[in-house]
């Protein structure tokens, strides 16, 4: 989404910005885990640790699209020598109305200019292939994405808070597998790190849309 945001790929998407959701670094991923192997290295008993931060440090829509923003306003997109505007795409709130609106603005013209291509020998035929091929990427991700990007569900994490305390009672575990989520700085993490990140390795892995 990060890549299709950077290269402008997609004028709408569906969710909603005010909801929260769960951003954990992978390193503080690897600590909590190393951590809980030790606790319970010799336990039989089985103990679910949530790695989240949805409740602790929660990370809403806005701080992800402004953290984007912020990223691509330090270092936008060049054309011939000079740089290109980035546009906000607009978020729907609803699947439907999302659906409606690239149907009536985008489908049917779409389908319009395959009718002209075939009167005219597939002379836009190209085009047509081109534009059909993003408009049904965009609809596979989205049905992909809708039911993350609706969840209002929060994960319990009592367990990882009363692991973090024991590890706190520790000075020196502490400082070497460090997993308190409420010490990150959403914003910096996501302009400084995530989104760079992203940008970095996504697009070598990125399909043709």
């Amino acid at each position: 989404m990060i890549v299709a945001y950077t290269e402008q790929a997609f004028p709408c998407f569906v969710g909603d910005r005010q909801d929260t959701m769960d951003a954990v670094p992978a390193d503080m991923v690897v600590n909590a885990t190393l951590v809980a192997m030790a606790v319970h290295l010799n336990e039989k008993g089985q103990v679910i640790y949530n790695v989240c931060s949805a409740l602790q440090n929660p990370l809403t829509g806005y701080v992800l699209e402004d953290a984007c923003w912020d990223y691509f306003s330090i270092y936008p997109r060049v054309q011939n020598g000079k740089p290109l505007k980035n546009k906000r795409p607009y978020v729907f709130k609803r699947f439907a109305l999302f659906h409606t609106y690239l149907i009536l603005v985008y489908k049917l013209p779409l389908e319009m200019l395959h009718a002209v291509s075939l009167l005219f020998c597939g002379l836009f035929s190209q085009y047509y292939n081109k534009q059909n091929r993003r408009y049904n990427f965009l609809m596979l991700l989205v049905k992909l994405y809708a039911p993350y990007a609706f969840f209002k569900g929060c994960f319990d994490d009592t367990n990882m808070r009363r692991l973090r305390m024991d590890v706190k009672m520790d000075g020196n575990a502490s400082n070497i597998f460090n997993f308190d989520l409420q010490s990150m700085d959403c914003p910096s993490y996501l302009l400084n790190v995530h989104v760079p990140a992203v940008l970095k390795y996504g697009r070598k892995n990125k399909g043709s849309v």
